[in-house]
This record gives C-alpha cells, structure tokens and sequence, in this order.
C-alpha cells in the first residue's frame, strides 16, 4: 500500500471517530438539556396544581375533614384539567385511591423520577402539605411528543455524522493527495536513477518537511551524479592510460626485437653491431624510463598524504647546478638559476624530482636552438613560493596547452621519441605539486619558449 493511502487511511479513521464521537457528545448533552426542560415544565405544572388542590382541600377542611373519598374526587376532578400525556394519582400511605392505580412501584421517598417504560415517563411525587403528610399526590407525565423529537433529532444527527463524514473522507482524500503529490515525484525521479539517469531531480517548492527532503535528494543527487562522472572520467582516463602504454610499451619492444633479430640472422660489421646496440641501448632505457615514472606516479597516487619537512631549496639547486653542468656544457646550453627562498616545507626527494623533470623537458624544447637558455627562479610572493622554469625552446601551439598534464601526451610524437620522452614527466610534475597543495601553470609561445610555474602556499 502507497504511503499516500496509508496517511489517508489513518486519517480518515482518526477524524471520523472524532466526528462521530464530538456527535455522541452533542446527543448526550442535548438529550440531557430537553429532558431537564421536559422535568422543569412538569415540575411547574405539580406545584401549581398541588397548590390549587391543597387551598381546596383546607377551604373544604372548614366544615368536613378531609377523608380517602373526598381526596379521590379531588383528584378526579384535577385530572380532567390534563390531557392524556397527564395523570393524577393519589395515595395514603402506600394505599392506592380510587379506580385507577398507576403502574408505578411507590416509595416513601418524595421526588421526581424517570422511567422508560413504552416511552419516556416522568413521575413527581409529594405529600399534599405538611398537615397531610400521608396524603400523597402522584403526577405521571408521558413524554410521548419528547420521544419522536427525539428521536427525529436522532437520525437528523446521525444522517449529518455520515454525509459529513463522507465529505471529510473526499476531502481529505483531495489533501492528502495534493500533500503527497512530492513524493510521486521523488518516486519518480528516483526510478530514473536507478534506470541510469543521474540528472533526475525533483521540483518541490515550499519550505515543509518535504520541501526539505526534496533539497536533501537533489543535494544527493548531485553527489552522486558528480561523483559518478568523477568515477566515469577515471575509467576513461584509466583505459586511455592502458591503451597509451600499450602502444607506448609496444614501440621500444618491437624496436629491441626488430635490431636483435637482425643482428641474429645478418652478418654485421663492427660498426654496424654498434650502432644496433646502441639502438637497443636507446630502446631500453625508455622502457625502464616509462616503468620508473610509472612506478613513482602509482606511489604517489596510493599516498593519502606525503612526509614534508622543512628542507634548504638553495642547496637543492646548488646540487642541480653541479649535477647538469657537464650535460648543459655538452648541450651548449646556459643554466641560469636564481633562488631567493631559503627554506620550504615539502619533500625533497619529489621537488628534486620535479625540478629534474622540468629541466629535461628544458632541454629537449631546446633542440638544435642557438644562445639555448634555462632559467630556474625561486622566489616568495604573496606569502606564496613559486618555482619558475623557461626556457628559450620551440615552444608550445595553444590547442595542446590543456593537454599536456595527460599521460603520454606529446605535442610532437615523432620529436619526442626522438629525443626519448615518455609523455609521463608533466603528469608526473603536475601531481607532486598538487600532493604538495599547490598548483602548476604553463605559459608558451611558439619558437619563443616556454614558462612553468609551480605555486606553494608558506
């Protein structure tokens, strides 16, 4: 059953019962309130008439005492004053007078009392005056006409109840109805979820409890609608990583297998087996080039935070310096770096690593160039240290600008390979800065050079 009939159900059966309660409680009152009028009239009536009776009986009581026989025609005569919802009845004692007796048990006790007999009966009974005290008047009133207005008012009331419980029950169904309506559309919009459909939301306006879990749902929603693309685009990422390394994996295995091959089957001179070596040689470090980065990248990645602790970044660069002099001298390329920053938190090992990678990239931009340059310049900026590194290299087109973090995205392939890029090196820069809390920008033109600039918070 739907929570919207279960809601109208119980409410339905709460507010009828309140209604037909609230109507037993009217009849109740009601019935009281004719009936104490009904004993009120009556009770009018018997003292009116016991006062005319007892002035008639002491005005005869002047010449003759009063006696069983006179007190019956008394009453005889008082009784053709009443229609026949009235009578009059007297006793002495617990004696009945005259012919006709009432069907009444009589007690010693004086007062009014109520039987239901046929129909309702009202009694009044009192001694005629205190001269007479065994002398006792009995009134019977039948309260026939009370009965079917009554009862008239009974079944008006009864009627009433029901059509009015009718009318509440519709109503309700209408209310409860509209009330629930948000929760169709959660319904809905949930099976749309559930069916694949994660930009599904609901559109309820107001600012009751289910308003509030409307805007819970939608919240919910795009939650899991964004983390679900967060998910997907991993998966993509993840398979496109896959299918680079296959075929960046592929290139240097089938180069290796290709000059080993032909080195096993041809006779090569001496200088021909050299420069198949060197080939492989090439060949093999950019495989193990590729499988280290890799493994960096994985250990990075599983790392929830890295150890960071205050190193000197001046000495960090006086180790380059010393480091790539020899290859720079070779390479006829100027190293120009320029530190201010005397000290950063971070972890050594990796900012020597990203310092390294940029350098190589450095290098590799530079190709054939003349006056080739790289400058290196750390510096503090609104409380922000930043690593900056140029070069004077071809530069970069801006379409591949915000593609170059990719794994084993090159800009030119053919170039790359040639000068033993990965397509691992930026992605693998991008995220020590971002395990660091900071952030990599590039900056390029073409056959102008390059900037990339690695911002930290102090």
């Amino acid at each position: 059953m739907k929570l919207w009939k279960k809601v109208y159900l119980l409410t339905l059966i709460i507010v009828t019962l309140c209604v037909n309660i609230g109507f037993l409680g009217i009849l109740y009152v009601t019935y009281n309130q004719m009936l104490e009028g009904e004993k009120d009239s009556c009770q009018a009536e018997y003292i009116i008439m016991r006062q005319s009776l007892s002035r008639d009986i002491a005005m005869l009581e002047q010449s003759t005492p009063l006696n069983i026989e006179f007190f019956a025609k008394f009453l005889e005569v008082y009784s053709s004053y009443y229609d026949e919802d009235t009578g009059l009845y007297g006793y002495v004692g617990n004696m009945p007078v005259g012919e006709e007796k009432v069907a009444y048990k009589i007690t010693e006790e004086n007062g009014i009392f109520i039987e239901e007999e046929e129909q309702t009966v009202i009694y009044i009974v009192q001694s005629l005056d205190d001269g007479h005290s065994d002398y006792r008047v009995v009134m019977r009133k039948s309260l026939g006409d009370f009965d079917k207005i009554w009862d008239n008012l009974f079944w008006l009331y009864m009627i009433g109840g029901v059509v009015l419980s009718l009318g509440v029950s519709v109503v309700l169904a209408v209310a409860v109805r509209v009330v629930m309506k948000p929760m169709d559309r959660l319904e809905v919009a949930a099976k749309q979820m559930e069916a694949g459909d994660w930009s599904a939301r609901v559109d309820i306006k107001g600012k009751d409890e289910l308003a509030r879990l409307g805007k819970q749902f939608n919240a919910m929603a795009d939650s899991v609608e964004e983390n679900i693309m967060k998910l997907e685009k991993q998966s993509e990422q993840k398979q496109e990583l896959i299918n680079n390394l296959a075929h960046e994996m592929n290139t240097p295995i089938t180069s290796i297998q290709g000059f080993a091959e032909y080195m096993q089957i041809s006779r090569l001179s001496e200088e021909e087996q050299a420069e198949c070596l060197s080939f492989i040689v090439r060949e093999s470090r950019r495989l193990k080039e590729i499988s280290t980065t890799l493994l960096s990248m994985v250990n990075i990645e599983n790392k929830e935070e890295i150890m960071q602790e205050e190193f000197s970044i001046r000495d960090l660069c006086k180790r380059l310096e010393e480091l790539y002099r020899k290859v720079m001298d070779e390479e006829e390329i100027k190293l120009f770096i320029e530190c201010s920053v005397e000290r950063m938190k971070g972890n050594h090992i990796l900012m020597e690593s990203f310092l390294r990678n940029m350098i190589t990239n450095g290098v590799r931009a530079l190709d054939s160039r003349v006056n080739k340059e790289i400058k290196i310049n750390i510096y503090e900026d609104d409380n922000k240290i930043k690593l900056q590194v140029e070069d004077n290299g071809c530069g970069i087109e801006e379409k591949h600008l915000e593609n170059i973090f990719e794994p084993f995205y090159r800009v030119d392939k053919a170039r790359s390979r040639e000068y033993g890029g990965s397509g691992l090196g930026l992605p693998f820069c991008k995220k020590i800065v971002e395990m660091h809390g900071g952030n990599l920008q590039v900056e390029s033109k073409v056959n102008e050079g390059t900037k990339f600039i690695a911002t930290f918070t102090v």
